[in-house]
């Protein structure tokens, strides 16, 4: 992403070295990207090392939102923006398999699920 400066956990957000770790239970902060909010943490299970990010995504909803009501009283037709999805969750969800694969049907499957509504930034069904 252009212009995002990615912190280190050892740095606060100026990138000046901490003294100390930021934990969340057994979770330690690896990497925070301060623009975006989008957190790594690592932690020890198992004897295997397990990542988790965290990245909100309160903002997209709210811009989806926004995009879905000035999408009321327009004509439906080709090539509309149907959705905003973040790049991490286009592949954890199998949405680039889907796309790569020409599968319309996952892809209508997808953005018709009220669990994936949030993402959608006209109304109508796909």
């Amino acid at each position: 992403m252009r212009g995002s400066a990615i912190i280190p956990a050892f740095a606060n957000r100026n990138g000046i070295p901490m003294d100390h770790d930021i934990w969340d239970g057994a979770w330690k902060l690896m990497q925070h990207d301060a623009p975006t909010g989008r957190s790594v943490w690592m932690a020890l299970q198992d004897e295997q090392y397990v990542f988790r990010v965290d990245m909100p995504l309160d903002d997209i909803f709210d811009v989806n939102r926004e995009m879905e009501a000035v999408s009321h009283g327009q004509r439906f037709g080709d090539y509309n923006r149907i959705a905003s999805v973040p790049h991490h969750l286009v592949h954890t969800t199998g949405l680039a398999d889907a796309v790569r694969q020409r599968d319309d049907g996952f892809l209508k499957r997808f953005f018709n699920d009220s669990d994936f509504r949030k993402f959608r930034t006209s109304r109508g069904s796909v």
